[in-house]
């Protein structure tokens, strides 16, 4: 079964905090019939939002992001585990993202999706957006596989 959905990776955004460590969900690229075995590196992808397996002939690698659990051919949301992380609260989106996106901290002070053609999140700390999971909006129930709006106070793990 392809995890293409948050809650099909785990429960809740954040899988299990550790002594310097955070492991949570966070969208990948289709990473192909090789899969991508833990605990490999991982890069931003050229899919904005997404983390990708790093490739040595790209040197973009940002450290302390590796994965956690092994990911196969059609998952696009995996476990990551991320060094020396904290958790950021009532922060802004540039857009409307899904629990689990990777996203910097633009000059306006919102998070925008990172994309490797985009000079500037190459050149700040990845953040994953990890909730509220479950929130009201509108009179509405959503859950983590809903996505968050710009207007929405979220947290971020950096």
């Amino acid at each position: 079964m392809a995890k293409d959905a948050a809650t099909k990776v785990w429960m809740e955004p954040i899988k299990e905090i550790g002594n310097g460590f955070i492991k949570l969900i966070a969208q990948c690229v289709d990473v192909g019939a090789g899969g991508c075995k833990a605990p490999s590196g991982l890069a931003v992808s050229t899919t904005a939002g997404n983390l990708t397996p790093f490739v040595s002939a790209d040197p973009d690698w940002n450290a302390g992001i590796t994965v956690a659990e092994d990911i196969v051919d059609d998952d696009r949301y995996c476990l990551i585990k991320k060094v020396g992380a904290e958790i950021l609260h009532n922060q802004k989106l540039a857009g409307g993202y899904q629990i689990g996106a990777a996203v910097y901290k633009t000059g306006a002070g919102t998070w925008s999706h990172v994309d490797h053609a985009v000079p500037a999140c190459l050149l700040t700390e990845i953040g994953i957006v990890t909730g509220p999971a479950d929130r009201v909006t509108a009179e509405v129930l959503k859950n983590m596989d809903d996505a968050l709006s710009a207007t929405e106070p979220v947290c971020i793990c950096l």
